[in-house]
């Protein structure tokens, strides 16, 4: 059985070598608990997950200072709503099913400021009395992942991490694995030429971006990191929940 450890030493953030929790269901205050047990960065999921615009607002504000840092999962490479996540405070946003150059160029463009991009200034934390960004401070640390979790996307990895201002590629295993007609232990265990994993791991590392993935449990968190993907989303909130209850009960947990 995996575990997850809590490490008081500090986070690194959202970067090349890192490990996240993502969350689905949690609320304000359960984020804030899990922000501070040493996870590098929590994540929100506004795509498959329960948050709104209005309750990525309300974990944001109630995040604590010097823990991790938030990343904001969004539904869609859609101007409005990534400009949203990243003016709630969010220091990278996870921009879903990108399949081609010109969606990873918009992608860029909603998630920076001019002149590298086009979003618009209005960040919430000056409704709350919270800090704010300047433009150059945020330009220069705000990450744009876009997810690598289809056929199309693989056919188009390279020109996808060719584009100025992406900074990471993210894989969704899931989706990449039904779209592929394999399975996520299939994937990981490809080690033919010229393979998914390592195709989008050069395609990376060619052009400078770092190398996320969601995994969710630890288990799959180390094959992850054994085919170069280092920034990992190593537990959910859900998984949190389901083992913390199988540790209380012990052989009576049923718990699925």
């Amino acid at each position: 059985m995996g575990r997850v450890t809590a490490d008081q030493s500090g986070s690194r953030g959202f970067g090349s070598s890192s490990s996240g929790v993502w969350c689905d269901d949690a609320s304000a205050g359960m984020a804030a608990r899990l922000a501070q047990l040493g996870f590098d960065w929590i994540c929100l999921d506004m795509q498959h997950g329960r948050y709104s615009r209005h309750e990525i607002i309300d974990v944001a504000r109630g995040l604590p200072a010097g823990f991790a840092e938030l990343v904001l999962r969004v539904p869609s490479c859609e101007f409005t709503v990534i400009g949203a996540a990243l003016d709630a405070g969010a220091r990278a946003v996870i921009v879903p099913q990108v399949e081609s150059a010109r969606q990873a160029q918009e992608a860029v463009a909603a998630t920076f400021y001019p002149p590298v991009g086009d979003r618009s200034w209005g960040q919430f934390g000056r409704l709350w009395g919270g800090a704010t960004l300047t433009v150059e401070e945020a330009n220069s640390s705000t990450t744009c992942a876009v997810m690598i979790e289809s056929a199309a996307a693989l056919l188009a990895v390279e020109e996808i991490a060719a584009v100025e201002g992406i900074g990471q590629l993210f894989v969704g295993p899931y989706d990449l694995s039904l779209s592929l007609g394999t399975t996520i232990p299939a994937l990981l265990d490809d080690e033919s030429e010229g393979n998914p994993l390592a195709r989008i791991v050069q395609a990376a590392a060619t052009y400078g971006r770092t190398m996320g993935g969601f995994a969710g449990t630890p288990e799959l968190a180390e094959r992850f990191r054994e085919r170069g993907i280092s920034c990992v989303a190593v537990a959910t909130d859900l998984w949190i929940t389901a083992e913390g209850a199988r540790a209380a009960l012990g052989s009576r947990s049923s718990v699925g």
